[in-house]
């Protein structure tokens, strides 16, 4: 019953005339727009020029399919090439930059070749955006890829080693992760877990999935990385404030994430007390899509967005 549920909301997510219809109704695109930079490129770096002038980092992220032929990717790259080249453009605007990059909508997931694909495009925006100045994280994603996922990433940081990687707490294997990658000049960005997955690969107690996140946060803290703290929990911020000041780390090497229209008086508090604070900025129409696979793939988001729209902090 449980599988049916997720399988009749993975086709809520990705149906066409599903997403068209929800599109047009007024309530849906507000609410969208809480959590979405914009539809169009321009209107993304506008919000992310709004938000470097508030004193926060951004991190802008195309809303694209995942990529079922080379010809997706291909389009999906161009995408990103464009979003990277917008923000270099603006020599206020790089230095507090980033993107963020799916491969599998750089083609990972492109038959049996997808991997070289998948890492040829990333390759393509790495060498761009260090062109531009601008930064690249690279996320984790479904169980199914992950170790794809991962391998690609370890070849990207020979040669772009200010690649940022993404670690999922939940996962069993989260604190090897760290402990392999953590190394001077990397970017390693740490969150609970952005989907669900087996009980073999992923820790499945909340009670279980708190205690990973705070051996996590305190390795990757310890070690030479420069840690993306990836959390709008209370806790999590005030045991990452003291162990930042217990560990003498400073903003040059820690930053605060948090989505886009999440807590933004916790980011601003964050960012007044000196913190370094990344927001994330999905951009696109593909905002419904955006949304839904987010709570698909990690229902207790749906109750962060009900909050975030009640209390805005």
């Amino acid at each position: 019953m449980r599988l049916r549920a997720r399988d009749l909301a993975v086709h809520a997510a990705t149906s066409d005339r599903i997403a068209a219809a929800v599109a047009k109704f007024p309530p849906a695109r507000e609410i969208a727009a809480s959590y979405v930079a914009g539809r169009t490129l321009g209107q993304a770096v506008a919000t992310a020029t709004d938000a470097v002038e508030k004193g926060l980092e951004v991190s802008l992220h195309p809303l694209a399919r995942e990529a079922d032929s080379p010809q997706m990717a291909e389009q999906a790259t161009v995408q990103l090439l464009e979003t990277t080249a917008a923000l270099g453009a603006d020599p206020e605007l790089a230095p507090h930059a980033e993107v963020s990059i799916a491969l599998s909508t750089l083609g990972i997931g492109v038959a049996e070749d997808g991997p070289q694909l998948a890492l040829a495009n990333a390759q393509r925006i790495c060498r761009a955006a260090r062109n531009a100045g601008v930064l690249v994280t690279v996320a984790d994603e479904r169980p199914e890829i992950h170790e794809q996922v991962l391998d690609v990433v370890r070849s990207l940081l020979a040669d772009f080693p200010d690649t940022g990687v993404v670690v999922q707490a939940a996962r069993h294997d989260s604190l090897d992760q760290i402990r392999e990658l953590s190394a001077a000049g990397r970017r390693i960005r740490l969150c609970k877990g952005d989907y669900t997955g087996p009980r073999e690969e992923m820790v499945v107690s909340p009670h279980d999935v708190d205690l990973r996140m705070a051996a996590c946060l305190r390795t990757l803290l310890q070690g030479p990385a420069t840690a993306l703290i990836a959390t709008h929990d209370p806790v999590f911020i005030a045991i990452s404030e003291r162990l930042i000041a217990d560990l003498n780390r400073g903003p040059h090497n820690v930053e605060f994430q948090m989505l886009q229209g999440i807590r933004p008086f916790e980011q601003r508090r964050l960012a007044d007390i000196g913190h370094k604070v990344r927001v994330y900025l999905p951009w696109g129409s593909d905002w419904y899509s955006y949304c839904t696979r987010r709570i698909v793939e990690r229902p207790a988001n749906l109750l962060l967005f009900s909050r975030s729209l009640v209390v805005r902090r």
